[in-house]
């Protein structure tokens, strides 16, 4: 009997045994980084084949494709599309590379971001690569991203995770394989915008901004004679002066100018307000004139359309002492910068069509009423005894209205201590008040006297008579005078 229940407890033994075996390789094989495959290529792109990419996530969708050479955004009706960026995201997948080969169940995927877009929680970002029929040529699957931890420091101010260091992929015909690579793929957003060319109108070294706008007040015209002179105000009146703070955006608001996005070309009128825009014409020195059409602000921005003009002389006026040494030189010169303005001119024609969606900011400047340019009118301070009373010794008529209306009610020795103590030239007149209010004091005095009589009356006191009584006036206090040996 002991001896069967000691065969008993050994085939337990090793059945619990083999069941713990089991389940940690079904964990490390569910769950597991490990170095193996470490530096070899994640995909087998055939990077000149390539000439359409899709990038899909949960924010959004965006589509490249490559037109005559030339890369653009198909969901921005071909606009141009920022081919340093492209390039950039091309090299990257053609050379990613296995930092940690990373073995996980289909149950785990989620947990990664690695799910196909559209097909549960924890979705990745898709990022397929087609020929020129579009036809795939090879696609990844972007999951999370790995990063450092914050500095502890920081999570103060909401700054909770680290710089990236890594993301997680996983090859969209490889079911298994995952991978972490070092690349975070940061430069592959899912918004068509932000795939745009930035390239865009140039308006350097102005001379005159006009503005024609839908009021009155919102029509005028800055002239300079050079780009570092004071603008001038055509029209201005001799008290009108340009605030130079006012219109110093004008400077270099448009020297390098840029937009947010753009608009498809069927987008009706009226609903940008380009059906009566507001008109601004900008003219350089080189010879180039904008016309900027612009609509009613949009949130934050503001649809805009450009066209462009170029006037550029063919030939060179030579100089008054120019030396014949020189002008084989000058002529070069001028020939070359011909050329740029020419070329200049070329690809900001292509521009015309386009509806630009501009930070409202861009067009502040020369959407301004015109009496916001000017510097505010500010009256001149008052002279010393111009207008009103006569200061604090100043020569000068000094008036004491009193409701006797004749000198006599002054004492005196207070007119003449009065006269001394004012100013040689100082004409001291003694003024009578207005008969309303001479009467007005009258009355108050009466009626003081009779209140104070009639009180003294219950009182068993006889009765003052009333009198005329003078207000009392504010007398300077006289100089003490001078003292005699």
């Amino acid at each position: 009997m002991k001896g069967k229940q000691l065969a008993l407890l050994l085939a337990l033994v090793v059945v619990l045994g083999g069941a713990g075996w089991y389940l940690q390789t079904n964990k490390q094989s569910s769950w597991s980084e490990t170095p193996s495959g470490t530096g070899g290529k994640v995909l087998k792109l055939p990077l000149n084949d390539v000439a359409q990419i899709t990038i899909k996530g949960g924010d959004g969708e965006v589509n490249l494709a490559k037109k005559d050479d030339v890369w653009v955004v198909t969901d921005r009706a071909d606009y141009p599309a920022d081919f340093g960026q492209i390039s950039d995201l091309l090299r990257t997948a053609w050379d990613l590379k296995t930092l940690q080969d990373v073995k996980v169940g289909p149950s785990q995927l989620a947990r990664l971001e690695l799910v196909e877009p559209g097909k549960g929680a924890g979705a990745a970002t898709l990022l397929e690569f087609k020929d020129k029929d579009g036809k795939r040529l090879d696609a990844l699957l972007l999951g999370k991203v790995l990063r450092n931890n914050a500095d502890p420091e920081m999570a103060q101010f909401g700054q909770l995770g680290g710089s990236a260091r890594g993301r997680y992929v996983k090859p969209a015909a490889d079911g298994a394989k995952v991978s972490l690579v070092s690349e975070s793929f940061e430069r592959a957003p899912t918004k068509p915008e932000k795939w745009l060319q930035q390239a865009f109108f140039k308006m350097e070294n102005l001379k005159a901004v006009t503005v024609d706008g839908a009021t009155e007040a919102l029509r005028w015209k800055l002239t300079r004679e050079t780009p570092s002179a004071d603008w001038k105000l055509e029209g201005a009146k001799a008290e009108e002066k340009v605030d130079a703070g006012k219109v110093s955006s004008l400077n270099f608001s448009y020297s390098n100018p840029s937009f947010a996005d753009v608009l498809p070309p069927g987008v009706k009128p009226e609903e940008t307000g380009l059906d009566n825009p507001n008109v601004a014409t900008l003219e350089t020195t080189d010879g180039f004139t904008y016309t900027l059409k612009i609509g009613k602000t949009m949130g934050e921005n503001t649809p805009l359309q450009v066209a462009v003009a170029g006037n550029f002389p063919k030939e060179r006026a030579p100089g008054k002492d120019e030396k014949p040494e020189d002008k084989a030189k000058l002529d070069e010169e001028f020939k070359a910068t011909l050329k740029k303005h020419e070329e200049k001119l070329a690809v900001e024609k292509k521009f015309e069509p386009v509806i630009f969606l501009v930070a409202k900011t861009l067009v502040e400047p020369v959407l301004k009423d015109r009496a916001a340019l000017l510097a505010e009118n500010k009256p001149d301070a008052p002279a010393p005894g111009a207008g009103g009373p006569p200061m604090p010794g100043a020569p000068g008529a000094l008036n004491f209205p009193t409701p006797g209306g004749s000198p006599g009610t002054l004492p005196a020795d207070v007119l003449e201590q009065l006269k001394k103590s004012l100013p040689p030239g100082t004409n001291l007149t003694v003024d009578p008040p207005k008969a309303e209010e001479a009467a007005k004091a009258g009355e108050v005095a009466k009626a003081g006297e009779a209140a104070k009589a009639g009180e003294a009356a219950k009182a068993g006191e006889p009765a003052k008579p009333i009198e005329a009584v003078t207000p009392p006036v504010a007398v300077p206090p006289a100089k003490a005078p001078a003292k005699t040996e």
